[in-house]
């Protein structure tokens, strides 16, 4: 049974434009390295995530 990871944020994350990134309460599968990425293939680590976020473990079959 493999298990998936998704990270839900809690506020939009924007970049230095202020354009959001990363929206807020909607799931981004984490990769085996460590790493979220949204539509437009923009990665970021969960490490240098900068908003709050709680992790969902989801179990596939």
């Amino acid at each position: 049974m493999k298990k998936r990871r998704f990270v839900y944020l809690a506020d939009n994350m924007i970049d230095e434009n202020e354009m959001v990134i990363f929206e807020a309460g909607i799931p981004y599968e984490v990769s085996k390295k460590g790493r979220i990425e949204n539509e437009d293939f923009k990665r970021v680590a969960l490490n240098e995530i900068s908003v709050d976020f709680h992790l969902v473990h989801i179990s596939s079959r």
